[in-house]
């Protein structure tokens, strides 16, 4: 009796916690290129030639999408979608893989693996180290901070400010 309850533990717990990651969103293709949904931020909407609906859950590495969502762009070229590793190994010197990514001011907490942004969009990429945090610098934790800005009218405006003792000036860079 034992062996039978032991099994079927076994057998529900494998059920259910043995599936595949579900993600309650629909994966994003744009251009043919799988992009997490924050990706999509970078891009104008006008640049939107067709945007097409597939319902049924998709399985793409392992992870299962509840559909599909192609978008297609007037005009494919002018994207180069690039993953935060080449962001990394393009934009920075950082080695350790230990690194937390920001976009804007903003982390990244989902899909990692699939945000990419468009290599045109990128205004600056800034990076911090954990040593620079007073409270963290006697922790054993070290990891270093990568922050993505984009080519937003508030960085573009932030960009061409000049600052004097913490004020702004009056003028432009």
């Amino acid at each position: 009796m034992k062996f039978i309850l032991t099994v079927s533990i076994l057998f529900f717990t494998t059920l259910f916690f043995g599936q595949n990651d579900k993600i309650e969103q629909p994966a994003m293709f744009f251009d043919s290129k799988l992009v997490s949904s924050a990706s999509m931020q970078s891009i104008d909407p006008n640049e939107i030639e067709s945007v097409n609906v597939i319902k049924k859950d998709t399985i793409i590495n392992g992870i299962l999408y509840r559909g599909q969502i192609n978008i297609t762009s007037k005009n494919p070229k002018k994207y180069d979608f690039i993953s935060l590793e080449q962001i990394k190994s393009e934009f920075t010197k950082i080695k350790s893989n230990d690194v937390i990514y920001m976009v804007n001011g903003a982390f990244i907490k989902d899909n990692i693996d699939t945000f990419k942004l468009d290599r045109n969009y990128i205004l600056e990429v800034e990076v911090t180290n954990s040593e620079a945090f007073y409270n963290l610098r006697k922790s054993d934790a070290k990891f270093d901070i990568i922050n993505i800005l984009g080519k937003t009218k508030e960085n573009l405006e932030n960009k061409n400010k000049i600052l004097i003792r913490g004020h702004e000036a009056i003028g432009v860079k």
